[in-house]
């Protein structure tokens, strides 16, 4: 039986990715298929290893249709707009934590995707 593959969207491949980075290459059921990140050493690399372009922006990358889910590692300031972003998107969305920095910003998140 072959199992098809999730197309997984990076934003942020900072230390969060990094620590991922093994869980994710490893799972059979993952394809990670694009990135973004305001480093362009950090797109450099990511190109290099995984054979696939970096999207200029997280707004490109929630854009992107090869992008069906995607994998929040900015800093934290960021999550709760950039879940918003994905969400109007129709993106499937996997934040790191802490999920937001205030329950505030969770409640919006959680609007944002139901």
């Amino acid at each position: 039986m072959t199992t098809r593959k999730l197309n997984l969207g990076i934003a942020g491949l900072g230390r969060a990715f990094t620590l991922m980075l093994p869980t994710l290459a490893n799972d059979p059921r993952i394809q990670i298929v694009a990135a973004t990140d305001p480093q362009a050493v950090a797109c450099q690399q990511f190109e290099r290893d995984f054979g696939v372009a970096c999207d200029v922006s997280f707004e490109a990358l929630c854009a992107n249709p090869k992008v069906e889910a995607i994998y929040i590692a900015t800093p934290h300031q960021l999550h709760a707009e950039q879940v918003e972003i994905a969400a109007a998107h129709g993106k499937h969305i996997l934040v790191e934590k802490p999920m937001a920095l205030s329950l505030d910003e969770c409640t919006r998140m959680i609007e944002a995707v139901e």
